[in-house]
């Protein structure tokens, strides 16, 4: 298959039956079906699970931007917590990372919107802020790359929608989030690719469309009904390299599994129930250690 052919309905009835499609879509209706949330501590481990997600997700945009591999990998998540709360610097920190974390939060709070107005300029945006050169026309319109961009983001946004048009029919409720998670994969490809693209625009560097790709898949997902998915820096990167659609789905299919295993146990955790299995286990332990001493 052409690389570029990666908005095909049979391809996603194709893909969505694959055991690691359908195993990520049974975690993640298992999420799914837990909504509308109703308990106060399940709404408020939400938005903490939100919050936590834009920390994890910019600590790993961060560790892309710098590229030096020790220092990227010196990004902690404290590092991107401090700078989520909006700190400037942090003492004793190298300014490069927070520098590279306030970049990758000015491109996560740009790109918000997209889920609401499904406008690609806040995904063009995001790429501005890490990196990418951005080039307007008359009456601001967008041309180049950057206007090829757009215009796949476009493209893939009225595929996922016409591919849920298409399976609103299925009775499994299974079926139709495989459906879904394979469009929004087949959507976020794309993006990649045109991403390949965009870096062309900005001397070879493909941080900004890595992000912004990833940004788009999150957002993308949010208006047609899929969670987000975490990608840390090595997996985008991998998502990056040349590869066909259906292994690009399948990589994407097992980060979401993951994720969205996550985000329930996230949301449903309670700490006061935590704190008693957690001292049930330690008067376990005594016991067993105490009953030790008299054998």
């Amino acid at each position: 298959m052409n690389n570029s052919d990666w908005n095909d309905p049979e391809l996603v009835r194709r893909l969505c039956d694959e055991a690691p499609v359908r195993d990520a879509a049974e975690t993640g209706q298992r999420l799914m079906a837990m909504w509308p949330l109703t308990k106060p501590l399940y709404l408020e481990n939400d938005t903490k699970y939100a919050e936590e997600l834009q920390v994890r997700l910019t600590q790993e945009f961060a560790k892309l931007i710098i590229g030096d591999p020790e220092l990227a990998q010196s990004v902690t998540l404290a590092d991107a917590d401090f700078v989520y709360e909006g700190a400037q610097s942090i003492p004793g920190r190298p300014q490069e990372i927070v520098d590279a974390l306030v970049a990758a939060n000015e491109a996560y709070d740009a790109a918000a919107d997209y889920s609401d107005d499904g406008d690609a300029r806040h995904l063009v945006s995001a790429a501005q802020k890490t990196g990418a050169r951005v080039d307007y026309g008359e009456d601001a319109e967008l041309t180049g790359a950057a206007a090829e961009f757009a215009q796949t983001l476009d493209a893939g946004d009225a595929f996922v929608d016409q591919i849920e048009q298409d399976s609103q029919s299925l009775g499994d409720p299974v079926e139709r989030v495989s459906v879904a998670l394979c469009a929004v994969g087949l959507a976020f490809y794309g993006a990649m690719q045109a991403s390949r693209a965009l870096a062309e625009s900005t001397d070879g560097n493909l941080v900004a469309g890595m992000i912004s790709s990833a940004l788009y898949c999150n957002e993308l997902g949010e208006r047609h009904g899929v969670p987000r998915v975490f990608f840390d820096a090595d997996t985008l990167a991998k998502l990056n390299r040349p590869m066909e659609p259906a292994q690009f789905v399948r990589a994407v299919a097992h980060a979401a599994s993951l994720e969205w295993s996550r985000h329930k146990a996230d949301v449903v955790w309670d700490p006061d129930a935590a704190k008693a299995d957690a001292e049930e286990a330690d008067r376990k332990r005594e016991r067993e250690e105490l009953a030790k001493k008299f054998q």
